[in-house]
């Protein structure tokens, strides 16, 4: 009879337990925010019914509904894994996060006082930087009891008078104090009384833990901001809303999130044979692979809610309606961009988990040290860059793919999108090879580079596989480009929409 050692097992499920904290952060984000969704819906129904009244009915649209759904499953991951994660650690970080970080204290030593005792309130894990200065000589050791006895480590301070002493803390820095507290002994062998200045720095000691808020910050922005588009343009909003519903109910969107979701999984125990830096490739894979399945998503739904309508003379019916040409395209354009945004609000919260699970495979899969949650939440983080700047991306090439579809069918609207995609992403190579070429290579090449847009501005996999981090101004230019250009964009879709004879 075989008996399954239990140690082993045991052991590997605790290894497992790590990668938990960084996701249930994630979900008790979207918790907060639909916690936060309710009470506004409570206070509207005091203040203002019919806002109320709008809100209640905007669930059954194609876009506040899912992720009503969708926050609801984040909730359900943050309550089952509650028990698993250490909440003392995260709240004491989340704690920090809005608590003063500068601190001072002034003590007076006596003159012929030996060891005298000075605690402070800070944790030596959160310290990062310690400064002490005295108007006279001292002598400063740090210290902490632990298990009642003193161990004293090497940090004997020698204070001249009027002289700071400055501790910061870097890469590889020993901490001054042992232990969960802080406390100092002072000598002061001089005939009169000092003043010690004592001044500390303190920051979260998982600054990972800011994802929480983060997430919470990012969903209820982007409901607030829905709600405000509803009630400013309720045509172009009802335009948006057909526009996502029908998008949701096409197969090919049910393909794709079950599709994505199970290669995002699968991902996970695929050997990259990278020397263990595998998770950087499971990053770079999945962040293309997400891209890819929004924009078939995206474009194939452009075509089905413009071309079809047209050919089927459905744009003709919706139109002899109170609804302007150009609502009909804006209400069509924010369709997609709602239906591109809720691709990636689901795989991109699948993305976020399997980084955090791929870390702890990975060391498991080398025989490594097990990491630290807050290893696996950092690894996560910086994923979600590459999410918003491909997010950015097939918006882009939504209003491309919507211009297209004013004119063409699905088949045509495919093969131009996708040829889009792939010569912006070679762009920059266009116009270096057309360089000291024939003047009609080079004017074809700076005629591309002027209309095509320039797709690898949004391409950051390598920075992100990297670590390296993207600057928020980065992301900022690159948020303008797009929105210029998908101007650019709808423009050229009013304009061959505006003249199209639909009957």
């Amino acid at each position: 009879m075989f008996i399954l050692p239990i140690a082993p097992v045991l052991a590997d499920a605790n290894r497992w337990l790590i990668a938990l904290p960084p996701i249930w952060l994630v979900g008790a984000g979207g918790a907060a925010a639909l916690i936060a969704t309710l009470l506004g819906y409570g206070v509207l129904r005091l203040l203002a019914p019919r806002l109320a009244a709008e809100a209640r009915v905007s669930l059954g649209d194609g876009f506040l509904g899912p992720l009503g759904w969708l926050l609801m499953a984040y909730a359900a991951v943050a309550v089952a894994f509650t028990p698993l994660v250490p909440l003392d650690q995260i709240g004491r970080s989340l704690t920090r996060l809005v608590s003063v970080a500068d601190h001072q204290k002034q003590i007076t030593v006596e003159a012929g006082s030996t060891k005298q005792q000075v605690h402070l309130t800070l944790r030596p894990q959160e310290l990062t930087t310690f400064s002490l200065e005295s108007d006279t000589p001292l002598f400063v050791r740090t210290q902490q009891p632990v298990d009642g006895f003193a161990m004293v480590k090497d940090a004997d301070i020698s204070l001249a008078a009027d002289t700071p002493w400055t501790w910061v803390k870097t890469e590889g820095a020993t901490n001054p104090f042992l232990g969960q507290q802080a406390s100092l002994e002072v000598t002061n062998d001089g005939a009169a009384p000092a003043t010690l200045s004592i001044g500390w720095r303190l920051a979260p000691e998982n600054p990972q833990a800011g994802v929480l808020p983060w997430t919470f910050c990012a969903l209820a922005a982007l409901i607030a901001t829905y709600m405000l588009f509803r009630l400013g343009a309720p045509r172009v909003a009802a335009v948006a809303s057909a526009t996502t519903k029908e998008a949701i109910g096409q197969p090919i969107f049910t393909v794709v999130i079950v599709a994505g979701i199970a290669l995002l999984v699968a991902f996970i125990a695929i050997p990259y044979n990278t020397f263990g830096e595998d998770v950087k490739m499971l990053k770079d894979s999945s962040l293309t692979l997400i891209k890819v399945l929004s924009l078939l998503v995206v474009v194939w739904t452009a075509s089905v809610s413009v071309a079809e309508e047209i050919e089927g003379r459905t744009a003709l019916t919706v139109l002899s309606k109170p609804l302007a040409r150009w609502q009909f395209v804006l209400g069509k354009f924010a369709g997609l961009v709602l239906v591109a945004t809720l691709v990636f609000l689901i795989l991109g919260g699948v993305l976020l988990a399997t980084t955090s699970l791929k870390v702890v495979y990975d060391a498991r899969e080398a025989a490594k040290t097990n990491p630290l949650w807050r290893e696996c939440a950092a690894e996560m983080i910086t994923v979600v860059p590459g999410l918003v700047l491909s997010l950015l991306e097939t918006v882009l090439m939504a209003a491309v793919s919507l211009a297209v579809s004013t004119r063409l069918g699905m088949v045509p609207n495919l093969i131009i999108c996708f040829t889009v995609y792939a010569l912006g992403h070679l762009v920059p190579l266009i116009v270096q090879s057309s360089v000291g070429k024939f003047a009609i290579v080079r004017f074809v090449g700076k005629l591309l580079a002027t209309i095509l847009p320039v797709l690898d501005h949004f391409t950051i996999e390598a920075a992100v596989v990297g670590g390296t981090p993207v600057p928020w101004g980065y992301l900022g230019w690159v948020g303008l480009y797009a929105a210029l250009y998908s101007a650019l964009a709808l423009l050229v879709a009013l304009i061959l929409f505006q003249d199209r004879d639909l009957a």
